[in-house]
């Protein structure tokens, strides 16, 4: 869908955190994030650090690894880069954020396999094209 870049990536990441804190709220009835009650400055840093800490965090760690992703030109190195993504930031997300329910993580890992499929569906199905065939 969308060509590889370092602004697409962040878009990438920032989107899934999106989903990811919205299958949270369904999770668990919590829905603060959606309707916080700010009432004063610090209320609203409280609440951007909240919701915007982990997407920039991991956007500012494994953003190049997978821009990186993109670029390489085996099959096998491209498959190799995005699990080391993957086991990378399910690591990252359970020691920042949820360390008292690990399955958190999995369902953050699993919404991030979705929507790296969705949004880089086409150039994922060129290269796997392109890299079996030669």
């Amino acid at each position: 869908m969308f060509k590889p870049s370092f602004y697409t990536i962040s878009i990438y990441i920032f989107l899934k955190y999106l989903v990811f804190y919205l299958f949270l709220m369904l999770k668990n009835q919590d829905f603060y994030l959606i309707n916080p009650g700010i009432t004063s400055g610090a209320g609203l840093f409280y609440y951007l650090w909240m919701f915007l800490f982990l997407p920039v965090v991991t956007i500012v760690v494994f953003s190049g690894l997978l821009y990186f992703s993109f670029k390489v030109n085996r099959l096998l190195h491209f498959i190799t880069i995005i699990v080391v993504f993957l086991v990378g930031e399910y690591c990252l997300y359970t020691y920042l954020a949820s360390q008292t329910d690990a399955m958190n993580g999995i369902y953050n890992e699993i919404i991030s396999v979705f929507v790296f499929i969705l949004f880089f569906f086409r150039y994922i199905r060129t290269f796997f094209v392109l890299k079996t065939t030669s």
